[in-house]
């Protein structure tokens, strides 16, 4: 089955995708705590309301590390990981359900790895 080239199309059973990703401050110290982060850093159950389904460090097709976090639920997930070239790390999000789920998610998934990284005060988004 070919995809569709555009996420925003529908994709059959999934539903319409909604995709973002958003670029946040961050030191060196923490781009290289977040590349090494563990899965079992993130203490949450649940994301925008949903089960946490896997929390993964390496992709699952060849143990290949990621070099960030993939959070994912039935509807939607998030991945971190710093960024190679500047001063950020760049939180990509997916919802299958609707743009108020998107905006949960990349919430949660600011304050998630704040809190897996030991930051006390929330990185805001560029």
């Amino acid at each position: 089955m070919r995809l569709p080239a555009h996420p925003r199309h529908r994709w059959p059973p999934l539903g319409t995708a909604h995709y973002t990703r958003i670029d946040a401050p961050a030191t060196q110290e923490q781009k290289a705590r977040l590349a090494q982060l563990s899965p079992e850093a993130v203490k949450e159950p649940e994301l925008a309301g949903e089960p946490i389904v896997a929390k993964l460090a390496h992709a699952p097709a060849n143990g290949a590390p990621i070099g960030g976090l993939k959070v994912v639920t039935r509807s939607g997930w998030f991945a971190a990981r710093p960024s190679g070239t500047e001063a950020v790390y760049k939180i990509y999000a997916e919802s299958f359900k609707d743009g108020a789920h998107l905006d949960a998610i990349v919430n949660e998934a600011r304050e998630m790895v704040n809190k897996a990284l030991g930051s006390t005060k929330l990185i805001q988004a560029r």
